[in-house]
């Protein structure tokens, strides 16, 4: 069976009338006559030429053939054998795959996808298909196979509605492939969808061969959509918080909307004007009172898509930061005086708001064993030559998702750094102390970088970060990789910033006890290390936002416990609540807002692309393809190069004869 992977080039079999009218259009050449004079010539009308003839026939067909040949070639033919039906089968399957996502919710959408699937299963049903269903968001949520009984797939259909998460279709299309018999002679996946572009951006799905595919699309939907992107909370001193929230229109033409914030019983509204197209922020303040330290909620006057016009977020005191302090057992008294100079620092309140950071000790012997996945900062204070080969693993995997990692010298700096590089955190080379045998080195701070967090609020002439005596501290010399944040009075560095995965390692060239320095004495010493840990805080931290239906995080206590809620929560409705001390904020997937949809063509053969592989090059497909196929596109292009060259040797014969009849 003769099939084409482009079957519309086909219609460029119309430019075969091209050819034949040129033919006809083609006048006959006049004779060029010498005379001696033109005196005796009289002027009279030109004779009529009677009926246009085709002239070179066998030209005019050489040229005929050479586009038929161009379109076939860009069709891409290709030959099929016909199935045989396994044991004589004349079995027909169709599964109908119903999109269930949260766009579903557009106004009407719902209803006409329920109508494409009823009609579409009436249908099937008279022609004597064996007909199933299967409804998908993120996973696949309901499965009848082919054979179900009218009856119980009207009643699904009847009973079906869009949930509100985002709609995933690879793992529902590849569990609807496996569900269909492999003796049935025919087999057809009939597809109804929005066919949103966020939803449908398939990477590795191929369908087989032997699928047929039908697309039930909705019609266009241009609904006047404005919905809420998101909703930030900061507490402001005063007892007062502030509450930022982003809203977007996603229609063309303007819209009007009254935006309403409640928290506890306290409420607040806000009417809004949006260009198209246009983002727009609305910042509300509202007193901190017992009732509005909790859930909060932000709503936009409906529309036509209802669920992106309310989100959930938590009001309050931010979670703290947690940090963790790692220090040797055997440490003494200088490795107290370092938790006890870097505990005050984090501790301290801040524009009369409570401290963002709270701090947690551990023995480094004891690392191993530690689960980091609830810390976000780690101070290494002369712990890092007592360490294990475990415990730098688990280092290793906390910078590479994005924590950050304090590290000043111990007793052994040599083997501190030493571990460092080991490990691929530093690249540093350590050279020895200065200052401890050596009275000629002018020892203290005399630049910091300009362009990093501590340059923007260091001005040296007002700073005593530059003023405090440094007893002793490491000789390091930098790699280029790594960036230099301070810098002593001999030009050597004092702090490098190293990334490492998605997080950052500051290496200090002095440890915070008065035996190195009076840094831990000075003004300069919190600010400087609040803004670096500050600045190594992500955005939002301390708040889980997740979709409807994505998984509920699970967090574990430094000892490896997990923590649990005080009720179970549900990822399927939007909401807020919280996960021990951690708030958990669950809405809508805002990318099931968008009016983009995907072109089923694009889809179908981005699906089917198999069929179009060339030979040679066999596709990967979720099952084995028939053999026997043959594309035929090749020989056309074989044949239009035989056409090409006959066609310039007619036209060369057929101007040599016109020129001699001239």
């Amino acid at each position: 069976m003769l099939t084409f992977a482009y079957p519309y080039f086909l219609w460029g079999m119309l430019a075969l009338a091209g050819p034949v009218l040129l033919h006809l259009l083609n006048r006959k050449r006049p004779r060029r006559l010498i005379f001696p004079s033109i005196r005796f010539l009289e002027i009279t009308p030109l004779p009529r030429e009677g009926r246009r003839r085709l002239r070179d026939i066998l030209l005019l067909l050489c040229r005929l053939a050479l586009f038929a040949t161009i379109v076939l070639a860009l069709a891409r033919p290709q030959w099929v054998p016909k199935s045989l039906p396994v044991g004589g089968s004349s079995l027909q399957q169709a599964i109908i795959l119903l999109d269930s996502s949260a766009s579903l919710h557009w106004q009407g959408a719902a209803e006409q996808s329920r109508r494409s699937a009823l009609s579409a299963l009436d249908a099937l049903t008279e022609d004597g298909w064996q007909v199933g269903l299967a409804t998908y968001s993120r996973d696949l949520l309901n499965e009848y196979p082919p054979g179900s009984s009218l009856q119980t797939l009207q009643t699904a259909l009847a009973e079906w509605e869009p949930t509100l998460s985002a709609g995933r279709p690879e793992q529902a299309l590849s569990q609807c492939l496996a569900a269909f018999n492999p003796a049935a002679q025919r087999k057809k996946l009939l597809l109804v969808s929005d066919f949103q572009s966020s939803d449908w951006a398939l990477q590795e799905l191929t369908l087989t061969r032997d699928i047929e595919l039908e697309f039930l699309p909705l019609d266009s939907l241009q609904p006047d959509n404005v919905g809420i992107l998101s909703v930030q909370c900061t507490p402001l001193a005063g007892n007062k918080q502030r509450v930022l929230v982003l809203c977007r229109n996603y229609s063309p033409a303007a819209q009007q909307r009254l935006l309403t914030i409640r928290l506890g019983q306290q409420s607040q509204s806000n009417a809004l004007e949006f260009e198209g197209g246009q983002s727009q922020r609305a910042a509300f303040v509202f007193e901190l009172q017992e009732d509005s330290a909790g859930p909060g909620w932000a709503g936009l006057s409906h529309d036509a898509f209802p669920p992106d016009d309310e989100y959930y977020f938590w009001a309050g005191a931010e979670q703290p930061v947690k940090v963790l302090l790692v220090t040797p057992e055997d440490g003494g008294s200088l490795s107290e005086d370092e938790v006890f100079f870097v505990s005050k620092a984090l501790s301290a309140e801040k524009d009369g708001l409570p401290g963002r950071f709270t701090w947690e000790r551990l023995g480094a012997a004891s690392l191993f064993a530690a689960d980091l996945q609830s810390c976000q900062i780690i101070f290494l204070l002369g712990a890092a030559e007592r360490l294990s080969q475990d415990s730098w693993q688990k280092l290793t995997a906390f910078l590479a998702n994005g924590g950050a990692l304090f590290h000043t010298p111990g007793q052994s700096p040599a083997l501190g750094w030493h571990a460092l590089r080991d490990c691929g955190l530093s690249r540093s080379q350590y050279q020895g102390m200065v200052g401890k045998a050596s009275h000629d080195s002018s020892l203290g701070l005399s630049w910091v970088a300009p362009d990093s967090p501590l340059g923007r609020i260091f001005i040296p002439e007002s700073s005593d970060l530059f003023l405090f005596p440094i007893r002793n501290h490491a000789r390091l010399q930098a790699h280029p990789t790594e960036r230099t944040l301070l810098q002593t009075l001999d030009g050597l560095p004092a702090l490098l910033e190293t990334a490492s995965g998605s997080g950052r390692l500051y290496s200090f060239a002095f440890a915070f006890n008065l035996s190195w320095s009076d840094f831990p004495l000075s003004q300069a010493f919190l600010p400087l290390l609040r803004e670096l840990c500050t600045d190594a805080v992500p955005p939002q931290h301390g708040r889980k936002r997740i979709a409807c239906g994505t998984p509920v995080p699970r967090l574990y206590r430094l000892d490896g416990s997990e923590i649990l809620p005080a009720s179970p929560l549900d990822s399927s409705r939007p909401g807020a609540s919280l996960l021990g001390d951690c708030p958990v904020e669950i809405n809508l997937d805002a990318r099931e807002a968008l009016p983009e949809t995907v072109k089923t063509a694009d889809l179908q053969r981005f699906l089917q692309r198999d069929r179009e592989q060339p030979a040679g090059q066999p596709a990967t497909a979720l099952a084995g393809s028939r053999s026997g196929e043959r594309p035929l596109w090749q020989y056309c292009l074989f044949l239009l190069a035989l056409l090409v060259l006959l066609e310039a040797v007619l036209t060369t014969a057929a101007d040599a004869r016109k020129g001699k009849g001239g």
